[in-house]
């Protein structure tokens, strides 16, 4: 016991990280779950800190826009590789009045043609707004309070909230209490620890869905149907887009680009899931070389002044091809990964070669 006490007190950051794991394991292994909104919440908050760099106030209103995010692509119907259809359940009961106000706002924007959540948002802003307003106080009422609960008792290791189950989001409207206040360093932990944590929570939350809607658990494509793959088909017009914006140039070694181009994500998918149309760079067979590596200091120079350059370029493309643009999303994303690298972190450069951070590569 000595021997353990010494060691958290010459190393408390260790110390820490081990505790705040082991708590976050409890909360994705829990093995009584009865809906995904633990899992959602999880995801939320990661994503949360990682579009507001600095801050350890996250409004509720964040959380619950990453949560539609997560829940508004699963809401459509499963086909397995038999041809049998399923809609994936998301809690072990009936119903849940979030999920059907989810459904209801895919549905419109299916009768609308609506392609992505970002588009249904700009059409129908009051569809949209009423929708978040439903997942809002369903957070606010049992998954925000609830996560940090062992047993019966409440023991913060992520946030801290002073309200109890069943509060509605008015009611902390009206005190302006709608946020929840980051413990110390959780933010720099949920950004660093992210990435790892991020596929262990979408393996239970696969799990689930497939245990309460009686889906082979095996399936991988379920996988890729709740959270969306990384290389998927893009819109043609798209890539033409790009393609003249890039000036027909790869963007990382500046070659011609061939015929049939490849669509890369310049923020890794398996980091943060983005498809925002500013996430997307067109690349020769140095996507493949680029792999899920973090670019290099120099193409993220790049990146930034594509960014700053030709942002409203991008955001017209987007708008033309129904696709989603989120810039700010984007570049929030991009400046808390960088600003977040451990030194000795590899960062590709081209072909084999990589270059090794030094430390934090955002200033």
């Amino acid at each position: 016991m000595r021997t353990r006490q010494c060691w958290v007190e010459q190393n408390p950051v260790m110390a820490a990280d081990d505790l705040l794991i082991e708590r976050l394991l409890r909360v994705i292994d829990e093995g009584r779950r009865t809906a995904t909104y633990k899992l959602a919440l999880l995801l939320g908050l990661i994503d949360a800190v990682a579009m507001l760099p600095g801050t350890s106030i996250i409004p509720t209103r964040v959380i619950a826009e990453r949560v539609l995010e997560l829940y508004f692509p699963q809401t459509r119907s499963y086909v397995d590789r038999n041809g049998v259809a399923y809609m994936p359940r998301q809690i072990s009961m009936k119903s849940s009045a979030v999920l059907a106000a989810v459904e209801r706002l895919r549905l419109d924007a299916e009768a609308l043609r609506c392609r992505t959540l970002d588009e249904i948002a700009r059409r129908r802003p009051d569809l949209y707004r009423s929708t978040l307003d439903a997942v809002e106080d369903t957070f606010v009422r049992y998954p925000i309070p609830l996560l940090q609960t062992v047993g019966a008792q409440v023991i913060p290791f992520l946030y801290e909230v002073d309200w109890p189950e069943g509060t509605t989001v008015a009611a902390l409207r009206r005190r302006s209490g709608d946020h929840i206040r980051l413990l110390d360093g959780a933010a720099d932990r949920l950004v660093v620890l992210g990435p790892m944590l991020r596929p262990l929570i979408e393996h239970h939350w696969v799990q689930d869905v497939a245990r309460w809607t009686g889906i082979p658990t095996e399936d991988e494509e379920l996988h890729g149907h709740l959270f969306g793959r990384d290389r998927v088909a893009f819109p043609r017009p798209l890539v033409t887009s790009l393609r003249e914006l890039q000036d027909d140039t790869c963007f990382y070694c500046g070659d011609r680009l061939p015929a049939r181009v490849e669509v890369d994500h310049f923020l890794p998918w398996s980091r943060w899931p983005n498809d925002a149309i500013e996430n997307l760079v067109l690349a020769d067979r140095c996507n493949g070389a680029k792999s899920d590596h973090l670019a290099a200091t120099g193409h993220l120079t790049r990146w930034r002044n594509r960014l700053a350059d030709h942002g409203n370029e991008l955001t017209d493309i987007a708008v033309r091809c129904s696709w989603t643009s989120s810039p700010q999303r984007s570049a929030a994303l991009a400046q808390t990964t960088y600003r977040h690298l451990a030194a000795g972190t590899p960062l590709w450069l081209h072909d084999r070669e990589f270059e090794f951070a030094t430390g934090p590569s955002w200033v």
